[in-house]
């Protein structure tokens, strides 16, 4: 799990939003550079793949954007608590204890899951981490994309062209994170104590590499 976690932190965080952030490349290859062709074939064929083999199934093209989805919010939440509770029972720690979300299944939550919609409503650090990690990506591809503009830096646009898709494509992952944030007005939405604590962290972390 641990190499899971870390894998998709650098993946999210380190890589897209970080270089977004700093105007600098990790790839392993620019874009007009001919080594990119194998990297960008991979990411293609794995998404059109996974999507082809999903609606074979019997799910649809949203299905599976929901499952990828998903997958995102179980790689940087679950994954992380797991590593932890790890750490602390090799250093002879209590485990972590969960506050449980609310399982009533009242009128309202049965519109809400008929409509696919996220349900949220709860304080807990599971949800900090979700909004504070969406909001991040927003600040990022946002702001690296402002400084190419304002710049008028296109060179730098061919470096970060790979950092700026991935930032988009977390940001449109994310966006049921967003309208729980700041749209969403139902129970279901993320608390503001929640979203408050996210965007403080987020704002810290995008503030970091700058200064």
């Amino acid at each position: 799990m641990a190499y899971l976690y870390l894998s998709t932190i650098h993946t999210i965080l380190v890589d897209p939003a970080m270089g977004c952030t700093t105007m600098s490349s990790l790839d392993p290859a620019p874009v007009s550079s001919p080594w990119f062709l194998p990297f960008a074939y991979v990411f293609v064929a794995k998404n059109v793949i996974s999507a082809f083999e999903a609606m074979n199934c019997g799910s649809t093209l949203k299905g599976w954007w929901n499952l990828q989805r998903m997958w995102l919010i179980q790689r940087t939440t679950s994954y992380f608590i797991s590593l932890l509770d790890v750490i602390k029972g090799k250093l002879g720690l209590s485990e972590t204890t969960f506050a449980l979300t609310n399982k009533a299944f009242t009128e309202d939550v049965s519109k809400r899951f008929e409509q696919e919609i996220i349900e949220f409503g709860s304080s807990s650090i599971m949800f900090t981490m979700i909004a504070t990690l969406a909001l991040l990506n927003l600040f990022a591809l946002v702001g690296g994309i402002i400084k190419i503009l304002m710049d008028f830096d296109f060179k730098a646009l061919e470096q970060l062209i790979l950092q700026i898709v991935l930032c988009g494509i977390i940001v449109l992952l994310n966006l049921p994170v967003y309208q729980a944030l700041f749209v969403r007005r139902d129970k279901g939405c993320i608390p503001s104590s929640v979203m408050l604590k996210s965007v403080v962290l987020a704002s810290l972390l995008f503030l970091m590499p700058i200064y």
